[in-house]
């Protein structure tokens, strides 16, 4: 007897499973009516019982023609359908048709927001690349489940893929078919307990292709067995011990022993090692699967505590990655080795009270020249360590090859160079020492629950008070758990607040901000909602620098662009909106490479010469410079337009408060008219031609 619609309840009864082995694999039957209720298919398979396919979420438009496919992704972000459907444990079957691309996921025991975006669940992906993945989303955050395979033979378009998921409890087990032959092509397992139930759904790529589509989606129950398993995602588990403990480990688990402290032992191992130390009557202080990062790079663990190494021509910097201490161990080394060309400022605080700290070099350091400014910054995202070491490089050249090479030697003569290798302090040393899932925040208890949790802090990338949140939950995120937070308010946090301090008294003529692992140079407007001078000479200027640059450790080049997804409340565009700065977002091309030794070196020097490169560039030129006063010789703070390249935004670019000095960079050789005005004060116009490099200099008085 065929059941009624109406009673089929929100969470599906425990019905049996049938299962086989093909090729090798675990498999399952094909499509069995009388287990399994259709949630997408039309139309619906004889003798089965259809669900309500009505999805209760979705991101994107959709249509249902047979096949279920994205006709118009959401501007940002991936494509989701989520069904009414509930499940606990059981069985979940998607069949895709293959299109020219298929990049796409089924989702289990999935929870999702009002707009669609996934929170929280596991999602079984197919990548274009032929990989089958597993994965875990829990505050929209995802971590893969450790567990991947390749899928046999090509995914030919017109073909179909079956991909069957088996829910027990923490057991996770995903088997991708032949959908005509029912071969297994690949099968994953995991085992993970952070989610028991939630909604079935699939997940499109916006890059997917709209000839990819589901056209059988369904859902069936089976057996629910819960065991004394252990929390997690992923296979790695950190294990602490008391001290007294090390005696009882096995002989072979003895040497994953990494750190032996007051507080007792860390082991890192796998789920079966934790199984061969449980057996072993171990008994653990705790097990965590989030390992921070000291405990994946021994040569960082190595130097916790310890002072850089003095060398004859300054210091060690490639030792290993750092944590906050580190970095401003070796900070503090250089201003004490070359004081004659540096100069150490501590800019601010972080929320924990860690000192942000900038070193300036310059020929004079002590003295206010009247030479440009240029910012150097890494780590907003403290998890991104490459990004410090790209800095903590330049400080290195910059001071160790002053009077050894020509190029440098210029730099430093003729440029005050101020380096903040470090932006986010605190989200350093979580990320180093607390967790991996806390790399890209800093320290705000942004829940409020009086502790600091993973998910907690604010992305300072997103906190500056340019268009703060204006593209609403595109750009960045109101939810505080969210990895991209942008904050309670614009310039909320005492870090952003420290770059914003410093900007504001040298006006930076141009800057980079290191980022990691897109191989890019991002030039400001990077917020879609902002519009660029038509003449926009930070654009100019980063073709230029790209040209030079030669192939990356990736076997990639750099490429310009705005974005690389719509952002609001940047650094650079504040830095662009607030100065005319030539703000570049440098992103390097690899993350937090390993082993540190072969990859720190390769990354830094493909990558060195975007700095040197810029620097140069504002001093060959082309670019216009000068100095306003008042009739009694004053400095004056005056607005700065370049006729050719005047901003849309409303912008007010002046001159530097304190010497009345400005340099704007030129997009090329012309004929340039340069406005000259202050509140007051009758305007200056003066017009500069400049046939090549070079930079043209307009010293203005203004009269009352």
């Amino acid at each position: 007897m065929r059941a009624q619609e109406g009673m089929v309840p929100p969470v599906l009864a425990v019905l049996p499973l049938v299962c086989l082995a093909v090729s090798g694999l675990q498999g399952v039957h094909s499509f069995e009516p009388a287990w399994e209720r259709v949630v997408v298919g039309v139309p619906p398979v004889a003798d089965a019982l259809k669900l309500d396919g009505a999805p209760v979420s979705m991101r994107g438009r959709f249509i249902d023609d047979g096949v279920l496919r994205v006709v118009a992704p959401p501007p940002l972000g991936d494509s989701t359908w989520v069904s009414s459907v509930v499940v606990e444990d059981g069985l979940v079957r998607a069949r895709f048709v293959v299109g020219a691309r298929l990049d796409a996921s089924v989702l289990v025991r999935a929870v999702v927001e009002p707009g669609g975006e996934l929170d929280s669940g596991y999602a079984i992906s197919i990548e274009p690349s032929g990989l089958l993945k597993l994965q875990r989303f829990a505050r929209r955050m995802p971590r893969a489940l450790g567990a991947e395979a390749k899928i046999e033979g090509p995914l030919v378009r017109g073909s179909v893929l079956e991909v069957v998921v088996l829910l027990n409890g923490p057991f996770i087990d995903a088997t991708v078919l032949d959908g005509v032959t029912l071969q297994a092509r690949a099968r994953v397992v995991a085992r993970d307990r952070a989610f028991t139930r939630g909604r079935v759904g699939v997940r499109f790529a916006r890059n997917q292709d709209i000839d990819s589509g589901v056209s059988l989606l369904a859902v069936g129950v089976g057996p629910h067995e819960l065991g004394a398993l252990d929390e997690g995602a992923g296979p790695e588990r950190l294990v602490m011990l008391a001290s007294s403990q090390e005696s009882v480990v096995p002989l072979e688990l003895r040497g994953r022993i990494l750190e032996r402290g007051a507080a007792g032992l860390a082991l890192a191992t796998d789920v079966s090692g934790l199984e061969r130390l449980r057996r072993a009557g171990v008994v653990f202080s705790s097990v965590s699967s989030d390992m921070p990062w000291k405990y994946v790079e021994p040569s960082l663990r190595a130097r916790i505590g310890k002072q850089p190494t003095k060398t004859a021509s300054g210091l060690r910097v490639d030792e290993g990655y750092k944590d906050a201490d580190g970095v401003e161990a070796i900070v503090r080394a250089y201003a004490d080795r070359f004081p004659h060309i540096s100069k150490l400022e501590e800019i601010g605080r972080s929320l924990e009270n860690r000192p942000i700290l900038a070193l300036k070099v310059s020929k004079n350091p002590l003295a206010d020249e009247d030479e440009p400014a240029v910012l150097l910054d890494g780590a907003h995202h403290g998890g991104e360590l490459m990004s410090t070491e790209l800095a903590l490089d330049a400080m290195q050249q910059l001071l160790e090859r002053y009077q050894k090479d020509a190029a440098t030697t210029r730099l430093v003569d003729q440029l005050a160079i101020w380096i903040v290798p470090l932006v986010n302090p605190d989200g350093l040393m979580r990320f180093v020492h607390f967790s991996r899932d806390a790399d890209r925040k800093n320290a705000r208890d942004s829940d409020g629950n009086g502790k600091l949790d993973a998910t907690d802090g604010v992305d300072l990338y997103r906190n500056y008070p340019v268009r703060f949140g204006a593209l609403g939950e595109g750009g960045s995120r109101s939810w505080p758990l969210h990895s991209k937070y942008r904050g309670p308010a614009g310039a909320s946090e005492p870090e952003v607040q420290a770059i914003m301090a410093l900007a504001a008294r040298e006006r930076f003529t141009a800057s980079i901000d290191f980022h990691t692992n897109a191989t890019m140079v991002l030039v400001p407007y990077t917020d879609p909602g902002m519009t660029n001078p038509e003449l926009n000479e930070a654009w100019t200027v980063a073709k230029e620098l790209v040209a030079q640059l030669p192939v990356q450790v990736n076997g990639k080049r750099y490429t310009v662009e705005h974005n690389m997804y719509p952002v609001d409340g940047t650094c650079q565009d504040w830095l662009r909106f607030s100065f005319g700065t030539v703000a570049l977002l440098v992103e390097g091309p690899t993350h937090n490479p390993l082993p540190y030794a072969k990859g720190r070196l390769a990354h830094v020097v493909g990558t060195r010469p975007t700095w040197q490169l810029l620097a140069a560039r504002l001093l060959d030129g082309p670019g216009v410079a000068g100095r306003v006063r008042n009739a009694e010789g004053l400095p004056l703070q005056a607005e700065i337009v370049i006729e050719q390249m005047k901003p849309l935004m409303n912008e007010v670019w002046t001159s530097r408060p304190r010497d009345g000095r400005f340099h704007r960079l030129l997009p090329g050789p012309g004929r340039y008219t340069v406005l000259v005005r202050a509140p007051g004060f009758t305007d200056v116009v003066r017009t500069v031609t400049l046939e090549g490099a070079g930079t043209a200099r307009v010293d203005v008085t203004l009269e009352r």
